[in-house]
């Protein structure tokens, strides 16, 4: 779990664990309807009158609206793996020199891959007795999910399993000469994610495992939980230093700590979000304006979205860095409690989300699809029928929401004592 070099939780990590859950949960609220909205077109032709989602593909306004929450699923997946790595990778890399690392990690790293198997094991079976005494019309743990709709999770596991491997590389190089193949590494990465955004164009329903997209969804992931883990372990080094200059004896030294580089502040980085939000709006609102949406899709898709790469970034060292003034009340208690429980639950919510698409598609038939048809019979692009499409879009981020708690307080009181029981959790 993420805590402080003292061990302390850091809340404002936490807030972002459960940020990105939200994130992840809106952003698959509208996916489909987004995706087939892309492919009608603004100028909908007669075959397309009689389906709702042309409601949304008439309306540019709702369209921007849409594709700006799309970001948000790109970044949830990117945070995910970014706290991981952020935390999991420092401290190997301290411990890397020390004698018994291997056999250490070897013991720790297999706990981890453990928890992680256990987690989707235990939901598997939890929805498939539920399909049967539901009648469930499609079986929700179907092989095709396992393999592929679990992709996030098989390459979380992986990713933790390969973690002492890249710590103890990058313990040998050092910072500095890991610094410089990370920044190789991701301009290789996101140069070939903006050849594929602009190439790639299979609908949605049609893509597998031997897509370009998916494969570079894996290399994506993977060199943001490297590059978090580079710069989880530069602000330990910083940290510790700024710790170092205060504990010096002599009132002087004391009233002068080691200065703070410009990286390592967190107003750098929360001016960085504001700056990378505004140029997303504007460049996703002239995508909108276009006479396809076709820009529109290339320009968010998941892990090729280099905007929500950088925004994920910004965001985890916004949330790790120390305020500029620490003093205040704080976060009570009871605050702190509840918001590590709820985002404790991530790992939870992409198993069931993925294995329990029935209980969302539920939701959305009963309170989703009537607005959208609604908005679908008013005049295509007119006013009213914008109005409409807010207020579905609105009534999907608070459903999002309310889904995002009841299955973290669900995992949080069901699926983690369970693995307490057994010694695989905290």
């Amino acid at each position: 779990m993420p805590a402080a070099s003292g061990g302390k939780r850091l809340v404002s990590v936490e807030v972002l664990r459960l940020l990105a859950i939200v994130c992840i949960a809106v952003f698959h609220a509208f996916l489909q309807q987004y995706v087939q909205a892309i492919w009608m077109g603004p100028q909908l032709s007669a075959a397309d009158a009689a389906n709702p989602v042309s409601a949304l593909a008439a309306s540019r306004g709702a369209m921007w609206i849409v594709a700006m929450i799309m970001y948000c699923g790109a970044c949830g997946n990117h945070i995910f793996f970014m706290i991981s790595g952020f935390f999991l990778i420092p401290r190997m890399c301290v411990a890397c020199r020390s004698d018994g690392y291997w056999k250490r990690q070897l013991r720790s790293t297999g706990r981890r891959v453990a928890m992680i198997l256990a987690t989707v094991v235990f939901y598997l079976l939890l929805i498939m007795a539920a399909g049967r005494m539901l009648a469930w019309e499609r079986n929700a743990g179907g092989q095709s999910n396992l393999i592929y709709e679990l992709e996030f999770v098989w390459l979380y596991l992986v990713f933790v399993a390969l973690a002492p491997v890249i710590a103890w590389v990058m313990g040998r190089v050092g910072i500095r000469a890991s610094a410089v193949l990370a920044g190789i590494m991701l301009v290789a990465v996101y140069a070939l994610n903006i050849y594929v955004a602009c190439t790639w164009q299979a609908q949605y329903g049609h893509r597998s495992l031997l897509d370009w997209r998916k494969q570079m969804s894996a290399v994506s992931y993977i060199a943001s939980f490297i590059l978090a883990g580079l710069l989880g372990w530069a602000l330990r080094e910083v940290n510790d230093r700024s710790t170092s200059g205060r504990s010096v004896s002599g009132r002087s030294e004391s009233r002068r700590p080691t200065a703070r580089p410009l990286w390592a502040k967190r107003r750098f980085w929360t001016r960085g979000i504001v700056i990378l939000i505004v140029a997303a709006c504007a460049i996703t609102g002239a995508m909108a304006m276009r006479p396809t949406y076709v820009a529109l899709y290339a320009l968010s898709f998941k892990s090729t979205s280099l905007i929500s790469f950088a925004l994920a970034v910004c965001a985890l060292m916004a949330a790790a860095c120390p305020p500029r003034h620490t003093h205040g009340r704080g976060v009570s208690a009871r605050v702190e409690s509840a918001v590590a429980a709820l985002a404790s639950g991530i790992l939870g919510f992409y198993v069931v989300q993925t294995l329990a698409r029935v209980l969302w598609e539920a939701v959305d038939a009963r309170f989703l699809q009537p607005l959208l048809v609604g908005a679908a019979a008013l005049p295509a692009g007119s006013m009213s029928a914008f109005l409409g499409l807010l207020r579905w879009i609105a009534l999907g981020a608070v459903c999002s929401l309310a889904y995002v708690v009841v299955i973290c307080l669900f995992d949080r009181f069901v699926r983690r004592p369970l693995l307490r029981a057994v010694h695989l959790s905290k």
